[in-house]
């Protein structure tokens, strides 16, 4: 077991590499006209939402500056003003940038055709992401607290990536037979979208639980859902 600079055991199967990507480069705002000028804003843009999310997640969102986010970006600070209103705007922009990211190829195993076994592969697939994105999410759900904008847009983009992805899984073994008709599937997704995210980033990043507790979890959940999802 490896120690983190945050002082916590690091279990030497995971993924240490954070989820950032790297800093992205983008001409600054203004330089030509028409069409050019559009896809140099968005360049500008995504370099900016780049830096941001790493220099949130290494500096947590009130030690970070615009200055250091721009610098990063390789463009004039003013810009996250005009384009964001400013730093809670970026952050927010972030938020809703990184989800619709994670919702793009619901990055997932393929369907086991094992109810039981896919939802704890399900569950494993997110106790990942959720370490990978740890520093991240810390700053995130700090500031969800105390920014409304914040947290709606946690909210919006949860339902709009992760529930969706676990519904249409669902959707397959209903029609299979393997999961009963009358089963309310929206609320069932939700439920196991909220138990992902409680069992990745609270129970392994914030308890730090250790993993063999963790993995039985996994195991008793998948398997109570499973069965209650069968066919009576």
């Amino acid at each position: 077991m490896a120690r983190t600079g945050e002082g916590r055991d690091l279990d030497a199967s995971r993924d240490a590499d954070g989820c950032c990507p790297g800093n992205g480069t983008g001409g600054t705002d203004g330089a030509c006209e028409g069409g050019g000028r559009k896809r140099d804003r968005a360049a500008t843009e995504s370099a900016l939402l780049d830096a941001a999310k790493l220099v949130f997640a290494e500096r947590g969102f009130d030690a970070a500056t615009t200055r250091e986010i721009a610098g990063r970006a390789g463009v004039n600070e003013q810009l996250i003003q005009r384009y964001f209103s400013g730093k809670s705007g970026l952050l927010v922009a972030v938020v809703e940038r990184y989800w619709r990211e994670e919702a793009g190829g619901c990055d997932l195993p393929p369907p086991h055709e094992d109810l039981e076994t896919d939802l704890a592969r399900f569950l494993h697939a997110h106790l990942k992401h959720s370490w990978k994105c740890r520093d991240f999410t810390r700053v995130v759900l700090a500031r969800a607290l105390v920014d409304q904008a914040v947290a709606d847009e946690m909210a919006r983009t949860l339902s709009e990536s992760r529930i969706p992805c676990l519904m249409k899984r669902l959707e397959g073994y209903r029609d299979r037979g393997a999961i009963a008709a009358d089963a309310d599937l929206a609320n069932v997704a939700a439920g196991i979208a909220t138990l992902s995210f409680g069992l990745g980033f609270l129970d392994q990043v914030v308890f730090g639980r250790d993993d063999a507790g963790i993995c039985a979890m996994v195991g008793t959940l998948a398997h109570t859902i499973a069965h209650g999802l069968t066919p009576r």
